[in-house]
């Protein structure tokens, strides 16, 4: 090899080594709670009022949450089922300042007949708990839920079960799994009032939203194992967009430097690879660009974040991964990308080796304008806040 060309490679190799190693000061994670049972969900959300968002935890038993900015924990529920809590959906959908919370529970996910379980979580006296729990209708193998704004400000529950009825792994003579939205109560009618929004999957996994501005329903970005899938609510059930063919686990959408929109996935379901396909724009008439496969190595790839973390004006990935033996690779990483997403750069191993990743949020906890990151380990037993030290608040 020419002796400058070999110099020059070295050099490069250095400078992306230092790179990365001197990102370890972008943040300062700080564990609030290392005793936790396994830690399926979190959500970030304002629950006493104060205008200070809180971290919320969905445990195998109970439900908590921890108060900004001490920490301390408020345990709200016991356990609302024989088997696991499984999700958690909080938002303030009645525009009071305090979030509504709902439970998924009843976890089996090889029973798709006769598991899961939905409740609405009512404050008592104090919203430090215990919290009253209703009961609503419910599909086999509830698995993800979020709280989703329809037209003039006017919110709904969304739950999405990960297996149809008679399917087992994705497979076998079920049908699609019933993909439901929940209407609350009005003055006409005392009950919740379901409806479809889609049932065309037969294996899901997450799900994330599309907000459209501030007076249009928000659209939703489902994966499973037929792919990517853009639904619209102008139909019922809504309209149906395949943006990618490839089975996947994790999804979130961003906005790349050039303005142009990204979807991020783990692929596939609890997935090796973290993959960035770049489109004209995220709707109906969304033409794909770019492929590009950021991790081919991940273990149980299972929580995903897009978000301006560096704070310039454009969104970066966060991925984690949970590993499933003890000495597999567990972690968060951060990745940037080049101005039309064609390259994506590994910028830090937000954590290494300290959080098996089941779930992380991403929310500026300290109304500095930067976010943290909030991640919950499913074999390290801990959440962790991961405060964020760059120096360019967005």
């Amino acid at each position: 090899m020419n002796p400058l060309v070999s110099r020059l490679r070295f050099a490069s190799i250095l400078l992306a080594t230092l790179s990365l190693a001197s990102a370890s000061s972008l943040v300062t994670p700080q564990t609030i709670d290392d005793e936790i049972g396994i830690g399926y969900g979190l959500e970030i959300a304002d629950i006493n009022g104060d205008g200070k968002d809180d971290i919320l935890l969905v445990d195998k038993d109970n439900v908590a949450w921890n108060e900004n900015p001490t920490w301390e924990e408020h345990v709200i529920s016991g356990p609302l089922t024989e088997k696991d809590h499984v999700s958690i959906a909080a938002r303030d959908t009645d525009g009071d300042g305090k979030a509504e919370i709902a439970v998924g529970a009843q976890w089996q996910p090889r029973d798709s007949e006769n598991s899961g379980a939905v409740f609405l979580l009512k404050p008592g006296a104090t919203s430090k708990g215990p919290w009253a729990p209703q009961q609503l209708h419910h599909e086999p193998t509830v698995h993800r839920m979020l709280w989703v704004k329809g037209p003039e400000q006017q919110f709904f529950l969304t739950v999405l079960p990960l297996h149809g009825r008679g399917n087992d792994a994705g497979t076998g003579a079920g049908v699609g799994l019933k993909f439901l939205g929940y209407n609350p109560p009005t003055e006409k009618r005392d009950t919740w009032d379901t409806f479809l929004i889609n049932n065309q999957f037969h294996k899901t996994h997450n799900y994330d939203i599309v907000s459209r501005g501030e007076h249009r329903s928000e659209e939703l970005l489902s994966a499973s194992m037929e792919g990517v899938h853009l639904l619209n609510p102008q139909t019922t059930p809504w309209k149906s967009v395949q943006l990618s063919s490839e089975g996947a686990g994790e999804v979130r959408h961003g906005k790349l430097p050039n303005g142009k929109p990204f979807v991020a996935t783990i692929e596939p379901i609890h997935g090796n690879e973290v993959v960035v396909n770049t489109y004209t724009s995220l709707n109906s008439k969304a033409k794909h660009l770019d492929r590009t496969v950021l991790a081919d190595d991940y273990i149980q790839g299972h929580a995903l974040a897009a978000a301006d973390f560096l704070g310039i004006g454009s969104d970066q990935i966060i991925a984690g991964r949970r590993g499933s033996r003890p000495d597999d690779a567990v972690g968060i990483q951060l990745f940037q990308p080049n101005a039309d997403g064609s390259e994506w750069t590994l910028v830090a191993d937000i954590d290494s080796g300290n959080m098996a990743c089941e779930d992380l949020k991403v929310g500026d906890l300290d109304g500095d304008g930067r976010p943290e990151i909030v991640a919950c380990g499913r074999r390290t037993k801990n959440v962790v806040i991961y405060w964020n030290n760059t120096t360019n608040p967005n």
